[in-house]
Parts: C-alpha cells; sequence; structure tokens
C-alpha cells in the first residue's frame, strides 16, 4: 500500500484536521453530514463518482458509530483527508467552476480508494456479513 502522500508537506494543514476529526467524533458526525448534503445535492453530477463518494462516507459512518473497527488508521486517515477534501470550498480546482471541481473531488475519491483498496474490500466483506447477519436475526425473530 503506497501512503507515501502522507508525508507531503503541503498536506501537513489538512493532516492534523483530519487527526482532529478523528480524535472527535461528534467533529466527525458534522463532516460527514456535511459531506452528505454536498454529495446529495451534486449526486447527478457526481456520475460513477457517486458509488466512490458512498463508499468513503459508509466506512467513515461505521467508524464513527463504532461498528466498524478494523479499518488502520493510515487508511482511516486518508478517507478523512478525501471527505475534508471533498466537502472543502477551497481545493485544487474550485467547485464553482461547473463540473471541474466535482472533477476533482471525483479525482481525490479515486486516489483515496486506490491507495487504500485492501482495507476497502476487507470493509466491504465485513458490511455484507453484517447485513446477512442482520437479516438471519429478523427471519429468526418471532413474528
Amino acid at each position: 500500500m503506497d501512503l507515501d502522500i502522507l508525508n507531503n508537506k503541503r498536506l501537513k494543514p489538512y493532516q492534523e484536521k483530519a487527526k482532529e476529526y478523528m480524535n472527535d467524533k461528534k467533529k466527525s458526525l458534522n463532516l460527514l453530514n456535511n459531506a452528505l448534503r454536498k454529495a446529495d445535492a451534486k449526486r447527478s453530477l457526481l456520475g460513477e463518482a457517486w458509488e466512490k463518494f458512498q463508499l468513503l462516507f459508509g466506512v467513515f459512518k461505521d467508524w464513527i458509530n463504532g461498528s466498524y473497527t478494523e479499518m488502520p488508521a493510515r487508511s482511516l486517515l486518508m478517507i478523512v483527508l478525501g471527505i475534508i477534501y471533498f466537502v472543502s470550498p477551497i481545493d485544487g480546482v474550485f467547485d464553482y467552476i461547473p463540473f471541474a471541481g466535482l472533477v476533482d473531488d471525483a479525482a481525490v475519491a479515486g486516489f483515496v480508494i486506490s491507495q487504500i483498496s485492501v482495507d476497502l474490500e476487507r470493509y466491504k466483506l465485513w458490511k455484507v456479513e453484517s447485513e446477512k447477519g442482520l437479516d438471519e436475526q429478523e427471519v429468526g425473530a418471532p413474528p
């Protein structure tokens, strides 16, 4: 897994911000809600990137609520950095430029996913298993 991006000095301020979120679940939930609102508002423009963002948001949500604890800290940091970038009004390409800002955001989401793909595959397997377990509980529950 190539996480050398985390050693980039230009990302230091963002990393500090990401660590603040990782240490404050209430603050993290607020970040997630902001990201969800932006993604919902831009859904039709995000195209295929919509699914990428949903995966990152899902991991982050399950981490916030404590149901998924297996995501390594470095991978979680990458996810939080990606979400901060997505929510940030000032990123590499400004969001007020039609489509260009969203292309930039989608590229960052794709990059994050490529960097932590193994951990995301584990998360997806966990998610399927946990949902299957819930379905089985519902089937076995008395009417």
